[in-house]
């Protein structure tokens, strides 16, 4: 999988309009449940752009930086939406530490697949 570089994510990342990003200020509270249902979208790419999707923790709606911390635990976890069960076929993805706009964030790349995800939620589990 190749990275996209500083200017095509830029360009996504200041285009409000694409259907290829997806911008969070943080990764706390419905977020996490957003983020993998945008990991779906690009992963399913329904426009078929056969393009990567972009996923940005640490960016404002309009693109601007949102001055969090981009730790390894926050990409920790963002690389284990990967393999949590929780999306299914698992998805091609990388995570990593960008400085764009002159700040941090955490750039998660998703590749479209052939294969359709047919579960994007939290997986229920049945005791018996």
């Amino acid at each position: 999988m190749k990275n996209l570089s500083d200017q095509e994510l830029l360009a996504l990342l200041d285009d409000t309009e694409s259907d290829r990003a997806e911008r969070k200020e943080a990764f706390k509270g419905d977020v996490p449940k957003k983020a993998r249902q945008a990991i779906c979208a690009f992963a399913n790419d329904l426009p078929n752009h056969n393009k990567p999707g972009i996923l940005f923790i640490g960016a404002k709606d309009n693109g601007e930086p949102s001055e969090i911390e981009i730790t390894d635990q926050l990409l920790l976890s963002l690389a284990d939406m990967k393999t949590d069960g929780n999306i299914l076929p698992l998805p091609v993805l990388s995570v990593e530490k960008r400085v764009l706009k002159g700040a941090d964030m955490a750039v998660v790349t998703i590749m479209p697949s052939d294969l359709k995800t047919s579960t994007c939620q939290p997986r229920l589990l049945r005791m018996f």
